[in-house]
């Protein structure tokens, strides 16, 4: 399970989230889009041992994902001081493509298998752009 399965599991993990509402070739790539889009935020801290490949698996998101139905784009960031940690941010057209996409990869054993990088559980949560301002 070297690179090809990494990257499959990486392909899964930003796809999987979403529902396939959408048809397949409708992604947006447009500043806009993400607005009226659902951004998820997951936070991975890596074991050790698990680092070097986690981290191989994140540099790979957004290729991986552009055929995805409502996939738009993806950012990593890697925490400056604990270099371990990173957080992924992956926005979507809607919060069902991705919840598809979470099945599926959750069904494959992809997702287990990230989990087996990490210490502790994924932190994730979905975001959407607070139009009305903060209260």
């Amino acid at each position: 399970m070297k690179f090809g399965k990494t990257f499959a599991v990486l392909a899964l993990l930003a796809a999987g989230l979403a529902a396939c509402n959408a048809p397949a070739n409708e992604t947006a790539t447009t500043p806009a889009a993400s607005e009226d889009g659902v951004t998820l935020i997951i936070r991975f801290e890596a074991s050790d041992e698990g680092l070097a490949e986690l981290k191989g698996i994140l540099d790979g998101v957004s290729d991986a994902m552009t055929s995805e139905a409502g996939f738009v784009s993806a950012k990593v960031y890697r925490n400056i001081d604990e270099p371990n940690i990173f957080v992924l941010e992956e926005v979507w057209t809607t919060k069902e493509l991705h919840l598809e996409h979470y099945d599926r990869i959750n069904q494959s054993g992809d997702w287990a298998h990230i989990k087996s990088l990490l210490v502790a559980e994924p932190q994730m949560g979905y975001y959407s752009v607070d139009t009305a301002g903060a209260e």
